[in-house]
């Protein structure tokens, strides 16, 4: 179903996001032209840091939508299972009531 997103890929793009983010402060995911450690001045740094942090608070975002989108759809899956469930029960009933009516007394 399209738009419908499992709870584990939502656990799996947090992981993602981790690594990412760990890759990016360690300094191995930033480009070595541009970062060279000590020789990178403080404004780069400063630049490339609040881009970091920018990137992480747009995913953090994002992994909040997917979350709630999560939700919604559980909640739904649910409500659908409980109207399955019901009419299960009253055609089961209605069967059960049909073989007293219909059984002959000793």
């Amino acid at each position: 179903m399209f738009g419908i997103i499992p709870e584990w890929a939502v656990g799996v793009a947090f992981i993602m996001l981790a690594i990412s983010v760990g890759k990016m402060l360690s300094g191995r995911g930033m480009p070595s032209e541009r970062f060279r450690g000590r020789n990178a001045s403080r404004r780069e740094l400063a630049g490339a840091m609040e881009d970091v942090q920018r990137r992480l608070s747009e995913l953090e975002e994002a992994q909040r939508r997917l979350g709630a989108g999560a939700g919604e759809d559980m909640q739904s899956r649910l409500s659908e299972i409980e109207e399955r469930l019901d009419f299960t029960e009253r055609l089961l009933a209605k069967q059960r009531d049909a073989e007293r009516l219909d059984s002959p007394k000793h």
